[in-house]
């Protein structure tokens, strides 16, 4: 390519016409790599490369199910990362002679006593059999405690039917207005009328609020009644039994990789087969003794399925001091269909087609039907590590520390973080985070060498290495390790933070924290001259994952991030789309980082930024246009053919005035809206043609 001299304004235009080319228009994902391999100077070490790429393979396995921080599996991926840092040559006895840093985590409630936990028919009305009283209801059989109602109480009182237990005055339906509840237990089915019903009175096949959860609960405490029995609808049954057998299929899945694995060990590898014997002990157990699927095709809700926190109703004037206060908590019970039916004489599946046909309310006293009831709920945890390697400090800093982390852990099979709702699946976390903690692992291996190797460095701070977990239950792990720190906190003086860098897209790098500390800004410019990354840089130190925990305790961070995308804490986050040469990229220039801090002669200085943080999204969509920067403005250069622009109405020459609600003066400004955007949105743009202003809709489509 021929070198051209342009004029400094020249230049910059033209800079920015290529720059938006890149930005607005389609790419595969070979030029995705293209994009990778252009600014790099030199090829990684090849068994660096190979060992991350083993890394990321092993912790986005199907064998870990989503490293759930509260499942058992969270250990076989600690156990992982433990014999990594040991490989490596790192310290490892640091706990009672392990790298595992455990803490507990709460997963919701759990059943406390048998005898607290009951259900008892007391006097049967006219409508039940007579020998219905000789049945004896059983825990886990026919009912089961929900965390959505209160956690300790017994009580008696009269049944009552009331339909789908919902009062919707802007529906023009109430379950309760031809009852009276107050004092009474009500018994009532999940969602609401209609429920997939195109037809429906309420939203057709969508869910109101009124299908809710926690919208029954609270309107049966307002109306006053004293417990609450839930009854499952048939589809949501049906689901419930796939999931569950999903589930069951998995494990065993799991069990059967696991023994192939340690068939294959030599007789001699007596550590590797204790580890895999100990992980095939505790699938069998756990298969063993649960009863998931049985619940499941009785129609029994699991005790948190219903939400992990007591429902409260609306507020009320106390007398006493004329203060507002909410309604108490009060039980709530799933109960078998079996159950149901048989308390409604064999008539539940009738009531439900009744109601579900001409969507009118069925509700009923059963008169001289009593229960009595009980329940007692206690908080349960669960244990989970944090993994944490060392490479001893030397010389004059050796007492100093820095941080290099990473979180290893997921939202397992989706029941807690999910995006994909009501998707039971394995979400392997590939970018969230199996690429972070296989980046921290890669350059773990490349400071040994360089900072420990054949010509150690005399004079350098402790590294250590923190696999975190808990990340994604609200930063967990690195909060315990603020709170019980392996080495002073006084004496760590930075922590670098790798948190989804595997989908670098467009040569992008977002790292934040920029200026938690003055010279890091001039420290990332001087390391990125060869690396070549679009660097964003945000100053804010404070963010949604485990560099913000150190930040708060007042140690400088560097939170490198390639952004996020439509895969997110989805089961589509999977390895195949893994940008592996970014990677390798990415890994390289926080080696260098962690090296400069870790010989520099002064420590970092914290400095204060503001706590107002927005997560950067990766661009997805395109309008089809080329855009150049002008002196204050930004004008359209060139539209493509049939492109979403094009068929909006934009034409070539147009200045860009407004995106969405933000008023243009720079092409940042259109960047910034359009990475809130997804394909199929519609986007409004205001442009100035020949001194008149044209709003437009743009129809966005995919990059």
């Amino acid at each position: 390519m021929t070198a051209t001299f342009l004029s400094a304004p020249a230049m910059r235009s033209l800079t920015l016409i290529v720059a938006c080319l890149v930005v607005f228009g389609s790419s595969t994902a070979a030029e995705r790599d293209a994009d990778s391999l252009a600014p790099a100077t030199a090829t990684p070490h090849a068994e660096l490369h190979d060992a991350m790429v083993e890394d990321l393979r092993f912790l986005t396995s199907d064998e870990l199910q989503g490293r759930s921080s509260i499942d058992p599996t969270i250990l076989d991926a600690a156990d992982y990362i433990a014999e990594r840092f040991r490989g490596l040559g790192l310290e490892t006895s640091l706990f009672d002679g392990s790298p595992l840093q455990f803490l507990d985590i709460a997963v919701g409630p759990r059943l406390g006593s048998k005898a607290a936990n009951f259900l008892e028919i007391t006097s049967y009305g006219s409508e039940q059999d007579e020998d219905d009283d000789r049945v004896e209801l059983s825990l886990s059989r026919d009912f089961l405690p929900l965390a959505i109602g209160a956690s300790e109480q017994a009580l008696s009182g009269e049944l009552v039917w009331v339909g789908y237990g919902i009062r919707a005055p802007e529906y023009q339906y109430d379950d309760y207005a031809a009852v009276d509840v107050q004092g009474k237990i009500v018994m009532m089915l999940r969602k609401e009328p209609g429920t997939n019903d195109p037809d429906s009175p309420f939203e057709g096949a969508e869910n109101t609020r009124h299908a809710f959860f926690e919208t029954k609960v609270a309107t049966a405490i307002d109306e006053g009644a004293a417990a609450v029995l839930i009854v499952n609808d048939p589809a949501s049954v049906e689901k419930m039994v796939a999931a569950a057998e999903q589930r069951r299929q998995g494990e065993l899945s799991r069990l059967a990789k696991i023994r192939q694995r340690l068939l294959a060990l030599p007789a001699e590898a007596l550590n590797a087969r204790e580890k895999l014997n100990g992980q095939i002990k505790r699938i069998e157990s756990m298969l063993a003794e649960s009863d998931e699927a049985a619940m499941a095709e009785r129609g029994l809700l699991g005790i948190a399925e219903a939400g992990t926190q007591s429902q409260h109703g609306s507020a009320s004037v106390d007398a006493a001091d004329g203060e507002p206060t909410p309604r108490p908590p009060i039980p709530v019970l799933s109960i078998s269909r079996a159950l149901a039916n048989r308390l409604l004489a064999n008539r539940l599946s009738e009531f439900e087609a009744e109601i579900d046909s001409d969507w009118q309310p069925r509700s009923r006293l059963l008169a001289g039907t009593q229960l009595r009831l009980g329940v007692e709920l206690t908080p349960s945890s669960a244990r989970s590590p944090n993994v944490i390697g060392v490479l001893p400090g030397r010389g004059a800093l050796a007492n100093e520390t820095v941080v290099i982390g990473a979180h290893y852990d997921h939202v397992g099979m989706g029941e807690f973080g999910s995006l994909a709702p009501g998707t039971v699946a394995i979400h392997n976390g590939a970018d969230d985070n199996a690429s972070g903690t296989s980046a921290m692992l890669r350059v773990a291996g490349e400071l040994v060498q360089k900072l420990a190797g054949e010509q150690p460095v005399d004079s350098r701070r402790r590294l250590v290495f923190i696999a975190f977990t808990g990340e994604e239950r609200g930063l967990l792990g690195s909060k315990h390790y603020i709170e019980q720190p392996r080495f002073p906190l006084s004496s760590t003086v930075a922590m670098i933070n790798m948190d989804m860098v595997g989908r670098l897209n467009d040569n992008e790098l977002t790292i934040y924290g920029t200026g938690t500390a003055e010279g890091f800004e001039a420290l990332l410019d001087d390391v990125n001259e060869d690396a070549k990354f679009k660097m964003v840089k945000v100053q804010s130190g404070y963010g949604p994952s485990d560099h913000s925990s150190f930040y708060q305790a007042g140690i400088p961070v560097l939170f490198f991030f390639t952004g996020l995308h439509a895969d997110y804490h989805r089961p589509s986050d999977d390895f195949d789309k893994l940008n592996l040469i970014g990677m390798d990229r990415i890994t390289d220039i926080i080696s260098q980082v962690s090296e400069r801090l870790a010989t520099a002669p002064e420590r970092p200085v914290y400095a204060e930024t503001e706590k107002n943080v927005q997560i950067r999204r990766q661009l997805t969509v395109s309008m089809g246009v080329t855009l150049s920067q002008q002196p204050g403005d930004v004008v359209l250069s060139s539209i493509l053919a049939a492109g979403p622009a094009a068929e909006a109405g934009v034409r070539a020459g147009d200045q860009l005035i407004q995106v969405g609600k933000k008023t243009v003066h720079r092409i940042e400004d259109v960047m910034e809206q359009l990475r809130l955007q997804s394909p199929g949105d519609v986007l409004s743009v205001v442009v100035r043609r020949d001194a008149e202003e044209l709003k437009l809709e743009i129809k966005l489509r995919p990059r």
